[in-house]
């Protein structure tokens, strides 16, 4: 029953992603990844021919000369994906293929790891909540759907750091962390900070050698392979998978870590302050904004996992020196998701640096959160159970119903938003609605929602030219890829001159500072279409040249 259920668990996340797929807008960074993707793709297929050309600085600087700000990895597969789905699926939707195959990589991992350490019954009911629970995640699952590079990079941690667990029980696996470590690097820039939580963990676990066996003074414990892995076969596993850093090495990381640590501003909202280039959001907001967007069912279950994880993680500590621990695996699992949990979020709250997109930037938090809910509904039927007063009252059902519910709410949250992922917040902040009131954004990305397509496409008159404010410039990329799929009319075209465009879109998204104005602007105008979730307007398109009684909607 359990391997039916972890098995069952799986196969919907992928089944859902990828019906999903044709109702996820286009977002700007599928015009910044997409581009590049195909380039990478072709210079490994010309590379792969031992081409002369591709092999020369001049061929690699033409290939990967657009969007070398960020690492390869993910953009390789979504041109790859390109190639094999596009002419199936589009230009858009086909390199998205490999986003929704990482996603389904990570949800696969959080059941082996489960798996590996708290047997294959235990493990299999954890993991396949760890998966359900994380497919409730609107925002996650929006992520999965993009040619971006934050999903890919949230299963390369997950993946590297999964076998540096293993690691500890395997020499291949201690050996095979640090080129899986390198490639996490080669991902996105959260790669690097596994290193982190790792030595922690390689500290807090092992046994300090005794006064009599130390050969220095010091007091350290020894550290495994896989330090030695990552430290050396990391990086040079990094530079092999980039090949626009072998030439100007030194230059060129410099300028690749210069540009994250100078990051142009993007804009938050965060309790009605507009953030930008400086003072920074304060450390809490990636901490509120994770517990705001995350379902309450898993929030409770994810709070409870971590105490009881910390329970675990604690016994693992002070019985480092036994050697024959039964419960060291559980300790070991427990322990490696509380610091990579903490790590991955911590780093983006308290680290000096933007932190916009919601939860866009600390996404690897929260397939840890996840699986600490799942390991904490399975303890907590554990302890209800051993409870001998209560041995005959059904209380592993009663767990299992409240599991059930939780994982229902979490789907309704799911699909409530639709393909508005970006915009839901769960009921710890009272919904949109409530987050709104609240001072919080409405949505981000700055995306060409595929209803807008929809409408655009069937009501623009012919020849219809569209402005977007507050951010037009964004929306008029994104256009390029709506014609280049053919989900809207080729002779409707953004215009980047509101005075001479047939229509106006306004996006409600609060944080730019020109929004106010744009809403003042668009007062008077025709109404045509809003559209709305949980009773909050996301858009609104207007006539330009007419009037009517109709106010805009805020």
């Amino acid at each position: 029953m359990s391997r039916a259920f972890a098995g069952g668990a799986l196969l919907l996340y992928a089944l859902v992603l990828f019906s999903l797929l044709p109702a996820t807008g286009l977002t700007d960074d599928d015009d910044f990844y997409l581009p590049a993707g195909e380039s990478y793709a072709s210079w490994i297929l010309e590379a792969a021919q031992f081409s002369s050309r591709a092999w020369s600085r001049k061929g690699i600087d033409a290939a990967f000369d657009i969007n070398h700000e960020h690492p390869p990895v993910a953009k390789y597969a979504l041109g790859l994906a390109a190639k094999l789905f596009g002419g199936v699926l589009g230009p858009v939707d086909g390199p998205r293929v490999a986003t929704v195959l990482w996603s389904t990589l990570t949800a696969a991992l959080l059941l082996v790891l489960a798996r590996s350490h708290l047997g294959p019954r235990r493990g299999n009911w954890a993991g396949g909540l760890a998966i359900l629970f994380l497919l409730g995640l609107p925002r996650f699952a929006f992520h999965s759907r993009v040619g971006t590079l934050d999903v890919p990079v949230a299963a390369v941690y997950l993946l590297a750091g999964s076998f540096a667990l293993w690691g500890e029980r395997s020499r291949q696996a201690a050996f095979w962390a640090g080129p899986l470590f390198g490639v996490a690097a080669a991902t996105k820039l959260n790669g690097p900070f596994l290193f982190g939580p790792m030595l922690l963990f390689w500290i807090l676990t092992r046994r300090t050698p005794r006064k009599e066996e130390r050969r220095s003074g010091l007091g350290l414990p020894p550290l495994p392979l896989t330090v030695l892995s990552m430290v050396v076969v990391g990086p040079l596993t990094f530079l092999v998978l980039w090949p626009w850093l072998w030439f100007d090495t030194i230059d060129r990381v410099q300028a690749y870590v210069s540009f994250h640590l100078n990051h142009y501003p993007i804009y938050l909202l965060y309790f009605g302050r507009i953030y930008d280039a400086g003072p920074f959001p304060p450390w809490h907001a990636p901490f509120v904004l994770a517990l705001w967007t995350t379902p309450v069912a898993t929030v409770v279950a994810g709070l409870y996992g971590t105490v009881e994880a910390g329970i675990s993680g604690l016994r693992r500590i002070l019985r480092r020196d036994q050697t024959f621990d039964t419960q060291r695996p559980e300790g070991d699992l427990a322990l490696f998701l509380l610091l990579n949990a903490a790590a991955t979020i911590a780093v983006v709250s308290f680290l000096a640096g933007p932190k916009y997109g919601g939860v866009k930037l600390f996404l690897p938090f929260f397939p840890f959160f996840c699986l600490l809910a799942g390991f904490g509904i399975l303890r907590m039927g554990e302890r209800l159970a051993a409870w001998e007063r209560l041995k005959a009252i059904p209380v592993r059902g009663a767990v299992s119903g409240s599991a059930a519910v939780g994982l229902l709410a979490a789907a309704s949250l799911q699909l409530k938003f639709g393909q508005d992922g970006l915009s839901a917040y769960a009921g710890l902040a009272g919904g949109l609605r409530g987050a709104t009131a609240a001072g919080m954004e409405r949505q981000y990305y700055d995306v060409l929602s595929r209803a807008q397509l929809k409408w655009l496409d069937a009501h623009a008159p012919p020849n219809t030219k569209v402005h977007f404010m507050p951010n037009h410039k964004e929306y008029a990329r994104t256009f390029r890829w709506a014609h280049r799929e053919g989900s809207l009319r080729r002779d409707v075209r953004a215009s980047p001159r509101r005075i001479r465009a047939d229509l106006l879109v306004l996006t409600h998204e609060r944080r730019f500072s020109t929004y106010p104005s744009a809403l003042v602007e668009a007062r008077g105008l025709e109404v045509l279409h809003t559209h709305r979730r949980d009773g909050v307007p996301l858009w609104t398109v207007y006539r330009l040249g007419g009037s009517s009684s109709s106010a805009p909607t805020r």
